[in-house]
């Protein structure tokens, strides 16, 4: 698709450009022609590949040559004169164009350097602080637990197991996108009953739910959903946690279960009446490391590039959906299949 893109530039550009001589010549000089031609093989190598440019540059001569150079309209060349003027054409136009393109490859590779070495910055700042908060609760709490009394001895483990549940769900996330990245990733589909599973994802994300009223509602009478009972769970309490913790306290969230409207899929969707997200945001928030408006955002930024890639090794398909009374909607949609009776 690339090298048709270029391809269809090269045409376009030295057609143009033999346009323009045939209009003006014989005004212009076939010299300036040339210098021409050589201006347009410049300006493509900023925007084309090595193979194309030396391409353009070889057919750039030929044009010229048939063109502009006496005797026109025959691929010869009578004179030693114009014969060296064309060879030297030639060469300018191959080194000018591939000296271009080499100087575009490097600048690229230096920003993409830079880039990386900003996301790293980023994502050890984030996964430092992700980790450390937590352990630094932990910690206090320790410290604290030898002179507490009952009460307060109670309070503080409590403490600790909500940090170490934290710790634990940071360190699973890291784990599970290295999963995902490295192709490790192996689902085992079996026929999951729904009421089981929107359980376990509200009770993976029960510590980040505490203060937000739950709703759950399973449409009568839908089946069993073929999926990977772990891999939809994560998927799914990922989608609470982002609820949770993007909300203001005292917000509601919703989880329902349903089919579309053709009955061909069945959805998961989990709805919030937070602050909502602008329209451009809703598909960048699925990348990974991605965590929104960095004033308010916590966590990783990997909950929601987790959960679209673990549906997608299920053959669903998770999206942000346009809220009808604002908030934020996720939706699961996976392929319904009936369970076959046992044959006797």
């Amino acid at each position: 698709m690339q090298l048709g893109r270029e391809c269809v530039l090269v045409a376009t550009a030295l057609g143009a450009v033999t346009g323009v001589g045939l209009a003006l010549y014989p005004g212009l000089s076939p010299l300036s022609i040339g210098l021409l031609y050589l201006l347009a093989i410049i300006g493509m190598s900023l925007r084309i590949g090595r193979g194309p440019m030396l391409a353009a540059g070889v057919l750039s001569a030929v044009l010229w040559d048939f063109f502009f150079v006496p005797p026109r309209f025959a691929l010869r060349i009578d004179t030693f004169q114009d014969t060296m003027m064309v060879a030297i054409y030639l060469v300018l136009a191959i080194v000018a164009g591939q000296t271009a393109a080499r100087i575009r490859t490097q600048a690229r590779r230096e920003r993409m350097a830079a880039d990386s070495e900003r996301l790293h910055r980023t994502i050890l700042e984030g996964v430092s602080h992700e980790l450390r908060t937590p352990l630094a609760v932990i910690g206090a709490a320790l410290e604290n637990l030898e002179n507490a009394d009952a009460a307060r001895s109670a309070q503080l483990i409590a403490e600790m197991r909500m940090a170490a549940r934290r710790l634990n769900r940071q360190v699973g996330a890291l784990l599970d996108q290295s999963r995902l990245e490295t192709g490790a990733l192996r689902p085992r589909l079996d026929w999951c009953d729904l009421t089981d599973l929107l359980q376990a994802a509200v009770t993976a994300a029960r510590d980040a739910l505490a203060g937000h009223p739950l709703s759950v509602s399973i449409a009568p009478g839908l089946p069993p959903i073929r999926a990977d009972f772990g891999l939809m769970e994560t998927a799914l309490s990922n989608l609470v946690l982002n609820a949770a913790l993007h909300t203001p306290p005292g917000t509601e969230i919703r989880l329902e279960a349903g089919r579309t409207a053709d009955g061909a899929r069945v959805f998961l969707r989990v709805a919030d009446r937070g602050p909502g997200l602008p329209a451009a945001l809703r598909e960048r928030l699925f990348e990974k490391f991605e965590r929104g408006e960095r004033g308010r955002a916590r966590g990783l930024g990997l909950g929601l590039s987790i959960a679209r890639g673990f549906v997608a090794a299920q053959g669903g398909e998770l999206v942000a959906e346009e809220p009808a009374g604002g908030g934020t909607v996720f939706a699961i949609y996976l392929p319904r299949c009936d369970p076959q009776p046992e044959s006797g």
